[in-house]
């Protein structure tokens, strides 16, 4: 049976029994149906609209070459105390939540904290859905750490998704890290040091966004010089030469906001 060709018209036969053929019989009517063969396929046209609305996100959540979202830090101190949970990252929100352990990492007297220190960070793990790459780093050793540490040298590093999903899911505690370095570094201390008010606002957005993406606490990296005044608003943590270390972050924020209620990691251990 031959195909019809372009131009031809195609039919409808369609039969009733009705009796109006004045005989009784079988009446036949013919019909057409609209076909798009009745046209050349040089005429057809087709129209279709796109509208394209813009994300509402900053241009910082997205990777400049595939546009795809991606975890990022932040730069600024400004930056930290301007930081709205309307403008956070939805693509980098854990969503498996810490899994129990025992016993709890509270009652340990030895606890072992790993820092992802790799080459800058925000690497192949920056790609909140995903890379294609064959080789990206990584961890599989969980069984033998209580606490995970992301490390860049942006000035607030919030931890990929990625991490602290894997974390959480072998009862394994994440920190994102905050640190100050240099002559810029020092600059930015005494700047949320010189009293209350500032080191609270500082404090209250770390929490803010550890509990925005679902991560556990911070460890707090100051790498320059401090004064004895600035030193002791920190209330009496561990300071080696011109490098204070907060291994235990989440104890560091609470001496910091002595009466921030919400000293959430040591409700979480």
């Amino acid at each position: 049976m031959a195909l019809p060709s372009v131009g031809d018209k195609l039919t409808l036969l369609s039969t009733r029994e009705d009796g109006e053929d004045n005989g009784g019989g079988t009446v036949t009517e013919t019909s057409r149906l609209e076909s798009c063969l009745d046209h050349s396929v040089g005429s057809i046209t087709v129209h279709e609209v796109i509208k394209y609305t813009p994300s509402s996100l900053p241009a910082k959540h997205y990777d400049a070459d595939t546009t795809e979202p991606i975890s990022c830090g932040l730069q600024t101190l400004e930056e930290l105390l301007s930081w709205k949970r309307s403008e956070a990252n939805p693509f980098n929100v854990a969503t498996v939540p810490l899994a129990p352990r025992e016993p709890p990492l509270a009652s340990c007297l030895r606890r072992t904290l790993v820092s992802h220190d790799m080459m800058g960070g925000y690497l192949d793990d920056r790609f909140a859905q995903g890379t294609n790459s064959e080789t990206p780093y990584a961890f599989y050793h969980w069984n033998y750490i209580d606490i995970f540490n992301y490390f860049t040298h942006n000035l607030v590093t919030i931890p990929p998704a990625v991490w602290t999903n894997a974390a959480h899911k072998h009862a394994v505690v994440v920190l994102g890290t905050f640190i100050t370095e240099w002559t810029e570094g020092a600059e930015v201390c005494e700047a949320f040091l010189r009293g209350e008010e500032s080191y609270r606002a500082v404090a209250d957005k770390l929490v803010q966004i550890s509990h925005c993406y679902g991560f556990d606490g911070w460890l707090i990296n100051i790498e320059n010089t401090l004064s004895v005044s600035y030193a002791d608003s920190l209330l009496h943590l561990n300071a080696v030469h011109n490098f204070i270390l907060f291994l235990q972050p989440y104890y560091g924020l609470h001496l910091l906001v002595a009466s921030l209620a919400r000293s959430f990691v040591d409700q979480s251990l």
